[in-house]
């Protein structure tokens, strides 16, 4: 308890208004007015935690203060009191109705004045208490968001003859899911997509730790078999339950496509012809618990017009609102239908063909997906 907590007695009666200062002065900071009039004189040149108020007034009544209070002032508490013991349950109840912290009968015990104070500012500091830890949370998760935003592309790539672009559309307020696409040395690019176990702030942490391991790792040498090799090396800050997949391909301006994939649904390669192929998973998961694991480096080659999808799980595993799953047949047809249009153009129309599966139920995990379009 501190003497920046204070209170205002209102009470007509003097002898009241003596017993209200000598019980409470000692702790808190206590003035007092006479009347109805007063009081407002009083709340309008400062601020007061607590009012206690008398209901009947010479000038007015306390249940009409108590509403102007609560009305003008809602974080300050007030405490009606009153001398007369007729319909007490009519008394509290419209107490409690104007918004009264609590209500109490005179005469009443100096201790229980005190107590029933003492309480209402415990009450009041958790609340204080309460309300900046929930700002508190709001300023890190919007710090975490504008973390989660600086893992992904603000724009699409365009470099070697290749465009590259990307969607995401995480589940909670932050994600676990991030990719990546960036100019490498001799007209290559470099594109990479993972999405680690679980979602929210555990996962995009775990997300921004990876991508600093994937980061070293490529510009080391950003050829798949040496990054995939540095990556089972660096996660031992996974913790034991924890893991990621992840899809890493390094794109030749000649149209060929060197990868690995980690565990992560098969990227879909979309053919001049029409015709959609997988390109499969060629190594593990990425956990510490297999640091060291048989794998093999894919490649393919696109031919101009031709494009590859990258996507996470939730992408097709999004749920309507009769629990069916739009499936990896959903964003197959999605990709077909899309052909036509622009790479930007298609990535909003499969992105708008998942929520409207999902309707007006949200997503149940991230959505990521990057488009590789060979251009020439």
């Amino acid at each position: 308890m501190t003497m920046t907590e204070r209170i205002l007695a209102v009470d007509d009666d003097a002898g009241m208004r003596r017993v209200l200062e000598r019980t409470l002065g000692p702790v808190y900071s206590i003035e007092v007015a006479g009347g109805a009039a007063e009081a407002r004189a009083r709340l309008s040149s400062g601020a007061f935690d607590v009012v206690l108020v008398d209901i009947q007034l010479g000038d007015g009544d306390g249940y009409t203060l108590c509403r102007e209070i609560k009305r003008d002032r809602p974080d300050t508490d007030v405490i009606l009191i009153t001398g007369s013991l007729s319909e007490p349950d009519e008394k509290l109840y419209r107490s409690l109705e104007e918004g009264a912290f609590y209500f109490l009968f005179k005469p009443f015990e100096r201790r229980v004045l005190r107590a029933l104070v003492d309480r209402c500012f415990e009450l009041r500091r958790a609340r204080h208490a309460e309300a900046a830890l929930t700002t508190q949370l709001s300023l890190d998760l919007d710090r975490a968001r504008q973390f989660q935003k600086s893992l992904i592309p603000s724009e699409a790539l365009r470099h070697g003859g290749w465009h590259v672009e990307g969607r995401f559309q995480p589940c909670d307020a932050i994600g676990g899911d991030f990719y990546i696409s960036l100019a490498g040395p001799g007209d290559t690019v470099v594109v990479a997509l993972s999405d680690i176990v679980g979602h929210g702030v555990r996962a995009a942490m775990y997300a921004g730790m990876l991508q600093s391991v994937l980061s070293t790792a490529r510009r080391r040498d950003p050829a798949p078999a040496e990054v995939l090799r540095e990556l089972l090396e660096g996660i031992e800050f996974f913790e034991s339950e924890s893991y990621a997949s992840l899809v890493y391909c390094q794109l030749g301006p000649e149209g060929r496509v060197r990868y690995f994939n980690a565990g992560h649904p098969p990227p879909l390669c979309l053919r001049s012809s029409g015709v959609v192929e997988s390109l499969e998973t060629t190594a593990l998961i990425l956990t510490p618990m297999l640091p060291h694991q048989d794998s093999a480096i894919g490649e393919v080659g696109l031919d101009p017009g031709e494009r590859l999808l990258v996507f996470s799980d939730g992408m097709y595993e999004v749920l309507d609102s009769k629990d069916n799953e739009w499936g990896l047949e959903g964003l197959t047809a999605a990709l077909k239908s899309s052909a036509d249009g622009s790479v930007s153009d298609a990535l909003d129309a499969v992105m708008a063909r998942v929520r409207e599966h999902a309707g007006e139920r949200p997503l149940n995990d991230d959505a990521t997906v990057v488009m590789i379009e060979r251009v020439g």
